[in-house]
C-alpha cells in the first residue's frame, strides 16, 4: 500500500472511531460493531488490508493492547474507596465471571475440547468489556450507587481475565498444579508486585525533577513496558507487574501509610502527574481498541467459519443471557444490590464482550492450547453477539438517556478529581 493511500486509511479508520463513539446514544449501534463491520470491508470483502500480515503482527499487538489495558484499570482503581465502599461490584465482578467461565468452558467440554481447552476457552469469552462498559454507563440514567456497582465491575472484569488467563497459562506449561509450584510461579507472582510497588514508589520522586519536561508520560509508559518486558524474561508475570505500577502510582499516599513509610511530601504534585498521566494512556487506549476492533473485521473470515462454530457461539450467548440473569437475582435476593426493574434489566443486559477475549484468544493461540484455532472466531461471533443484544436489550429509558460517562474516580467517592474526563476522551 502507498504512503498516501495508507495515512488516507489510517485518517478515515480514526474518524470513524471517533464518531462511532460519540454517535453510540444517537444510533443505538455499539461502536464495536461498527469498526468490525469496517473490517470485514476492507479485509475479507475488498482485500484492501492483507489478513496475513494483520496475523503476523497479532502477537504484539496483542501484548502492547493487554498492557493498556491492564496500566489504564491500575490507575483507575482508588484503593481506599473500592475497599471501603464498594464491594458489591467485586463481589458482582466475580459472579458475573464465575458464571461465563462455567457456560463458555461448559460448551466448549460439549464441543468436543478436552477439559484444559475448555477453561480456557471459559477464561477467554468469561470477561466483560470494560472498554466497551465504562464509557457506556453514564449514559444508561441509573442512579449513582447502581453506576458505581457497572463502573467497578467494567474495572474488574479485565482483570480477573488477564489474571486467569497468565495462571492458567503457567499450569499449562508447567505440567499442572505441581508444576506451577514447582516452577515457584506464586513466588514469581510476589516479586512482581514487590518489584512494581517499588518501582512505582521511587518513580514519582525521579520525575519531580523532570515535571517541566513534555514527555514524561511517555517516558512513564517506557518504564511500565520496561516492566513488562523484564518481569517476563525473569520468569515472573508482566501483567501483574504492569497492574501493580499502575495502583502504586495512583496510590502513593496510600501505600505510604500502609508501609508507615509516611505521607509523600509533594502529594498534589504526584497526583497531577498521575491525572495527566491516566489521560495520556487512556488516548493511547483509545487509539490501539479502534485499531484492533478493526483488526477482529480483517483477520477472521466469517464466510469460512464452519457451522458449528455459530451453534457453540449461539449457545454460548444464550447460557450468558440466562446467567447473567441469575447470577443479578441472586445477588438481589442476598441483599449485596437493590434494584428497580429497569435498573435490574440495565445490569443484566450490560455484558458485552470485546478487546480483552480477542486479545486472551490470541494468546491461546500463543500458547499452543489444543483447540485454540477455533478460539478466535468464535470469540469474535460473541463480540458481535452480545453487542448486539445489548443494544436491543437496554432498556429505552436506559438507551434514550444522555450524560457523559464518569470514571471509576468519578464514581469511587469524593476527593477524586483529577481524571473527571479522562474516559470522556475515550
Amino acid at each position: 500500500m502507498e504512503s498516501g493511500s495508507f495515512l488516507l486509511l489510517l485518517g478515515f479508520l480514526l474518524v470513524l472511531a471517533f464518531v462511532a463513539e460519540e454517535g453510540f446514544q444517537w444510533l443505538k449501534v455499539p461502536p464495536v460493531l461498527v469498526l468490525m463491520a469496517c473490517g470485514v470491508a476492507l479485509g475479507p470483502l475488498t482485500h484492501v488490508l492483507p489478513p496475513r500480515r494483520f496475523l503476523e503482527a497479532a502477537p504484539a499487538f496483542g501484548a502492547l493492547t493487554l498492557l493498556l489495558i491492564l496500566f489504564e484499570g491500575g490507575l483507575d482503581l482508588r484503593i481506599r474507596a473500592v475497599l471501603d465502599r464498594f464491594v458489591p461490584g467485586a463481589v458482582l465482578a466475580v459472579a458475573g465471571f464465575s458464571a461465563g467461565f462455567v457456560a463458555a468452558a461448559g460448551v466448549g467440554l460439549v464441543g468436543g475440547l478436552p477439559w484444559p481447552s475448555a477453561a480456557v476457552l471459559g477464561i477467554v469469552l468469561a470477561p466483560i468489556s470494560g472498554a466497551i462498559v465504562l464509557p457506556l454507563v453514564g449514559r444508561l440514567g441509573l442512579r449513582p450507587e447502581v453506576r458505581t456497582l457497572a463502573v467497578l465491575e467494567g474495572a474488574f472484569a479485565d482483570v480477573l481475565g488477564v489474571l486467569a488467563m497468565a495462571f492458567t497459562g503457567q499450569v499449562i506449561t508447567g505440567g499442572g498444579l505441581a508444576g506451577l509450584l514447582a516452577l515457584g510461579s506464586l513466588l514469581a507472582a510476589a516479586f512482581s508486585v514487590i518489584v512494581a510497588v517499588a518501582v512505582g514508589l521511587l518513580w514519582p520522586r525521579l520525575t519531580r525533577a523532570l515535571a517541566d519536561r513534555h514527555f514524561i508520560h511517555v517516558l512513564t509508559f517506557g518504564v511500565a513496558l520496561t516492566l513488562w518486558g523484564a518481569a517476563e524474561w525473569t520468569g515472573a508475570s508482566g501483567a501483574l507487574a504492569v497492574l501493580c505500577f499502575g495502583v502504586t502510582l495512583a496510590n502513593e499516599g496510600e501505600i505510604l501509610k500502609l508501609l508507615h513509610l509516611g505521607a509523600p511530601r509533594a502529594g498534589e504534585f504526584a497526583r497531577t502527574i498521575v491525572a495527566r498521566q491516566h489521560q495520556f494512556i487512556a488516548q493511547l487506549t483509545f487509539l490501539v481498541r479502534s485499531f484492533f476492533f478493526v483488526f477482529l473485521g480483517v483477520v477472521v473470515s466469517f464466510k469460512d467459519l464452519p457451522r458449528s462454530l455459530f451453534v457453540e457461539g449461539l449457545a454460548v450467548l444464550v447460557l450468558f443471557v440466562a446467567g447473567r440473569w441469575f447470577v443479578v437475582r441472586a445477588l438481589e435476593r442476598r441483599g449485596v444490590v437493590a434494584l428497580d426493574g429497569v435498573e435490574r434489566r440495565t445490569i443484566w443486559m450490560l455484558q458485552p464482550r470485546g478487546l480483552v477475549s480477542a486479545v486472551l484468544a490470541i494468546g491461546a493461540t500463543r500458547l499452543g492450547v489444543p483447540g485454540s484455532d477455533a478460539f478466535l472466531g468464535l470469540a469474535s461471533l460473541i463480540i458481535i453477539g452480545s453487542n448486539a443484544t445489548m443494544a436491543v436489550g437496554l432498556p429505552r429509558r436506559a438507551r434514550g438517556s444522555g450524560g457523559a460517562a464518569p470514571t471509576l474516580r468519578e464514581a469511587t467517592g469524593p476527593g477524586t478529581l483529577e481524571c473527571a474526563d479522562d474516559r470522556r476522551n475515550q
